[in-house]
């Protein structure tokens, strides 16, 4: 008896690797953390493309601003995630760079 007792409690323990988890918070009580983590993830992404992007050009910040007509402390914070670009400044960096603003955000723009 004590053999059966054993394998019915084997087979419950067995069903729970199965069952899926029951969730205690609301589903929209996540979010905004959420997504304030993927806008800073998003950001310091762009950042460090755009630190790349001058360094394999061999570009000074003095360089950058003459092409693109954006202060050299505009891009030093960007490009440390410090500053939120616009789109007209993401299209002056990706005309100076001669790259696509998808390519900058790693997107598709269609």
């Amino acid at each position: 008896m004590s053999g059966q007792y054993t394998d019915s409690i084997r087979e419950s323990l067995l069903r729970l690797d199965f069952t899926p988890m029951r969730v205690t918070e609301e589903v929209g009580a996540a979010e905004p953390a959420i997504n304030d983590s993927l806008r800073k993830l998003s950001r310091a992404r762009v950042a460090l493309i755009l630190r790349q992007l001058r360094a394999a050009h061999g570009l000074s910040y003095a360089q950058v601003q003459t092409d693109t007509g954006l202060s050299q402390q505009l891009l030093f914070d960007m490009e440390f995630g410090d500053a939120r670009l616009t789109l007209d400044q993401l299209i002056r960096l990706a005309d100076c760079y001669n790259i696509s603003v998808d390519d900058i955000l790693g997107i598709n723009i269609e």
